[in-house]
């Protein structure tokens, strides 16, 4: 065993025995953070690299930030909501514009998620299909279709919130397995062997309107951070938005560390290289890191999945007025999901995902706007309304990486 292979082990547990059974476990502050952290991160940490430098090369570190530096914004939007809409929501009339466009964006959030469970589930049997060595793409629709069916049932028997308390399990393991990888591509990085470098990035760089395009199609990647607009139940408002703040500011750092740690790697992907490529190619850092990371992504899909079940049927029941069940939103939730998956390639859920996503945004930004301007803050409801539009451009133009 090399000292980067103890070193994986190392931080694995220690990293996940003080997530799942430290003191931080207690921490109110640290639970409203896991949410919104644990989604961003799930949403595409492992994804993100194969496509994004397999399309622009070196310039892989800029774009991600390009696109953290979006969420960010994004994120200052709904947390205005959060602040000052919140109140205004609840004391609004009956057909008043500003609750009104606040509803159609859960309706809209409730789209999303019936596509999110299939993203996250393909994700999930594509890293299992790359673990075992199969390369059928049938083969993972059908292991995602199963467990699509499997979720969905167990949501109209029994209810899912059983299986949503595995989750404090589930994130730890990705955590952990995250804070494995980055600590042995940071070994790795200091002191490379022959034949990496840091100036080869693999493909050449090409800034073209289809390249923007496909960086738009991406915004799925570091989605989550609205999750604490609904958490209004646990959390108050000034809690959840210091959570999405510490999310979205820890989550980016991480995947910037991430993206600038694996540039000696970038040349090693092959060609059109999918979503799970980046499992192959850790490997060369340490044969253990596919292994460990490839549970970790598939411990944090499959509790993705279930999270954003058990939100899309809640916002159904919600937005019906509790004439269809939580329960019965599951039968939707599955036909829709598998229907996606039957559809669409993973990349192209990629794209579809971040569109729905986008459309959500726009929508929380276009009431952030018209809370600003109802305040006479007509600075901060341009800025707002130009956040609305760019959300809007992303889910009419976003493509596919291929």
């Amino acid at each position: 065993m090399t000292f980067t292979d103890f070193a994986v082990l190392a931080v694995l547990a220690a990293v996940f025995l003080l997530l799942a059974a430290g003191p931080l476990r207690n921490s109110r502050a640290w639970r409203a953070m896991l949410t919104p952290l644990a989604s961003i991160i799930g949403s595409g940490f492992l994804v993100s690299v194969p496509l994004v430098s397999g399309r622009v090369g070196l310039w892989a570190v800029p774009a991600m930030a390009a696109l953290v530096g979006v969420a960010w914004l994004i994120g200052g939007a709904i947390r205005y909501n959060i602040r000052h809409g919140e109140a205004r929501f609840a004391e609004a009339g009956t057909g008043h514009h500003i609750p009104s466009i606040e509803m159609l964006s859960h309706l809209v959030l409730t789209g999303a998620y019936f596509i999110s469970v299939a993203y996250y589930l393909v994700l999930l049997a594509t890293f299992g299909a790359k673990l075992l060595g199969i390369a059928d793409p049938a083969m993972a629709s059908l292991a995602a279709s199963a467990l699509v069916a499997a979720i969905a049932l167990t949501g109209v028997t029994r209810g899912l919130q059983g299986v949503e308390k595995a989750e404090r399990i589930t994130v730890s393991a990705n955590l952990a397995a995250i804070a494995a990888l980055l600590a042995a591509l940071a070994l790795f990085a200091l002191n490379l062997p022959e034949g990496y470098g840091w100036s080869d990035g693999g493909a050449q760089a090409e800034f073209d309107w289809n390249t923007l395009r496909f960086l738009m199609g991406l915004l799925i990647v570091v989605q989550g951070f609205e999750t604490t607009r609904f958490m209004g139940s646990l959390y108050d408002g000034p809690t959840r938005i210091r959570a999405m703040k510490q999310a979205q500011g820890l989550s980016s750092a991480v995947y910037l560390v991430f993206f600038a740690l694996m540039i000696p790697l970038y040349p090693y992907f092959p060609e059109g290289a999918d979503v799970a490529g980046v499992i192959e190619v850790i490997g060369r850092v340490s044969p253990l890191l596919p292994i460990v990371v490839a549970f970790g992504a598939i411990a944090s899909q499959f509790s993705a999945a279930v999270a954003d079940s058990l939100g899309a049927s809640g916002l159904v029941s919600d937005t019906t007025h509790g004439h269809v069940t939580p329960r019965h939103a599951y039968i939707a939730i599955g036909a829709v999901a598998v229907s996606v998956i039957w559809a669409t390639d993973v990349t192209s859920i990629v794209a579809l995902a971040s569109r729905a996503f986008a459309l959500f945004y726009a929508l929380q930004c276009l009431v952030a706007m018209l809370l600003a301007w109802e305040r006479r803050e007509t600075g901060r409801a341009v800025w707002h309304g130009g956040l609305s539009a760019l959300c809007f451009a992303v889910a009419v133009l976003g493509i596919p990486a291929g």
